[in-house]
């Protein structure tokens, strides 16, 4: 995916602080806007804003639930599709792979007429560094 193609696709101009920011989420995967302006302490927060409005729009990433205080971020990838799993003691996340489970939600949906846009799976538990340290 070139961030060039998709930006003149759609009409959006190619700027080199929007190629930064999109290398940077697709290295990052999930992210918050705060680990973006984190990362480039010279760009203008307002900039980075609506960068992260526009990636949405284009479905270059998109938001995700995981019940955290602050609004977390995915990189969407359709090449390596996968679920969640959120530690609730150090909010660390995992990604892991369901290809049956998922295949299951779309053979559903199909049976009931139901065009499937996105799914998204969380499992929010303790992760193995928590279980050990109890």
């Amino acid at each position: 995916m070139k961030i060039e193609n998709i930006l003149k696709e759609n009409n959006n101009r190619v700027t080199p602080e929007r190629i930064a920011i999109f290398e940077f989420l697709k290295i990052k995967h999930i992210f918050t806007y705060n680990d973006i302006i984190g990362h480039f302490k010279s760009l203008w927060r307002a900039s980075i804003f609506r960068t992260l409005n526009l990636f949405l729009d284009l479905g270059i990433i998109r938001k995700i639930d995981v019940w955290a205080k602050t609004m977390t971020y995915e990189f969407v990838d359709h090449h390596n599709h996968h679920e969640h799993m959120r530690c609730d003691s150090c909010n660390s996340i995992i990604g892991f792979h369901a290809d049956s489970i998922c295949k299951k939600i779309l053979e559903e949906a199909k049976k009931m007429w139901f065009q499937v846009k996105s799914h998204s799976i969380w499992v929010v538990g303790k992760c193995k560094k928590c279980l050990d340290n109890n």
